[in-house]
């Protein structure tokens, strides 16, 4: 019985990542640059770059590969075509440390276009939400809650 409920659950789970990804797709098309279409000057890829090391002091190259499940050349090529957007900076390791780490930091450019990104997104989700009924608000908010408080028990 525990078993057919769990893969019930499993089941609903998957069908509705399934649904959030198609869901987020129009997000992710009206917000972000999708392989240079659009006047929208930042990709979802650098979006997510840019938050990991202004917001999650995420510094390093090697961490960040390791949390977007990237290797780290292909991170570099990113990184590289971001530094010279200066959209970042790269800064060698101090004396003392590994010589070939490279650390990250954000621009003044960087941090003004991941604010007009996060901005121009948060719009999107309050436009949509202002779509929602009363009720449906607040059944999009009673979920969210509980199941970012589901999914805490397991970070």
């Amino acid at each position: 019985m525990k078993r057919d409920l769990s893969q019930d659950l499993a089941k609903k789970m998957l069908d509705f990542q399934i649904q959030w990804g198609q869901w987020n797709k129009n997000v992710i098309n009206q917000v972000f640059n999708i392989n240079g279409k659009g006047d929208n000057n930042l990709t979802l890829q650098q979006f997510i770059i840019l938050m990991l090391i202004h917001k999650m002091d995420i510094t390093s190259v090697s961490q960040m590969a390791c949390l977007l499940n990237l290797s780290k050349s292909s991170l570099s090529l990113t990184l590289s075509k971001m530094e010279k957007e200066d959209l970042l900076q790269k800064t060698p390791a101090p004396k003392g440390d590994d010589g070939r780490k490279v650390y990250l930091c954000v621009t003044q450019k960087g941090i003004s276009a991941l604010e007009e990104r996060e901005q121009k997104t948060l719009q999107f989700f309050v436009e949509y939400c202002d779509s929602l009924s009363q009720q449906q608000r607040n059944d999009l908010s009673i979920g969210i809650e509980k199941l970012s408080h589901v999914l805490s028990k397991d970070s």
